[in-house]
């Protein structure tokens, strides 16, 4: 798989970050302001990267500084994962709405000290960007906002993420399968069982789950 590059990365994150779907699941935690101004900072950091990305082959500063960048980047990708698999656990508990709302208050996963976890960790990730993004300041880097304007660009690949649509999910039958059979194998009334999808970031991971529980349920 060839080596992500930070504008690619910056990209997916402000498409998952401006969907209807995480913009719902802001509402439910009360993230919704948090959400949109970690929107806000990824996007202010993004202006640069293309530029970044082409000093980056000349110069071991500008790397670093890229690296540095690259590991928050995928920590927020992470944490927008996590959302989307608590999501998922929320529809997927049993029962009428007044009983799942008491199984989830007296869940080990509480959904109120959940939220503020989840807070907590978003102005984390917002606090090292801050830091990161004061750096930039030290390398002057030209905004650009089109592939086009660099020639570094040119092994730019496409992730996917974790709002994709059915059509748009190619080459994971075999997956999609395989599943399915676990998912309809575990069901049961009384348990909720997990299944977990491992992988680097943007495989989309999130989007087959997705996937699977508009199939099975």
């Amino acid at each position: 798989m060839a080596e992500a590059i930070a504008f690619d990365i910056a990209t997916e994150l402000i498409i998952q970050l401006s969907s209807p779907a995480l913009s719902q699941v802001g509402l439910w935690w009360n993230l919704k302001h948090d959400l949109h101004d970690l929107k806000s900072t990824v996007s202010t950091t993004k202006a640069g990267l293309l530029d970044a990305e082409e000093r980056s082959v000349t110069s071991h500063h500008v790397k670093d500084w890229l690296e540095k960048l690259k590991d928050v980047l995928y920590d927020a990708d992470d944490l927008l994962d996590d959302f989307s698999t608590e999501a998922l656990r929320k529809d997927l508990l049993g029962g009428n709405k007044l009983t799942k709302e008491v199984r989830l208050f007296f869940s080990c996963s509480n959904q109120f000290a959940y939220g503020l976890k989840m807070g907590q960790k978003i102005k984390a990730i917002k606090a090292r960007l801050a830091s990161i993004e004061s750096e930039a300041n030290t390398f002057r880097f030209i905004p650009r906002n089109s592939l086009a304007e660099t020639f570094f660009m040119t092994k730019n690949r496409k992730e996917t993420h974790s709002f994709e649509r059915e059509d748009e999910i190619i080459g994971r039958d075999g997956d999609k399968t395989a599943l399915i059979k676990l998912v309809l194998e575990f069901q049961s009334e009384k348990n909720v069982y997990i299944i977990a999808i491992m992988g680097f970031g943007g495989l989309g991971k999130i989007a087959l789950a997705i996937l699977i529980y508009i199939r099975c349920f």
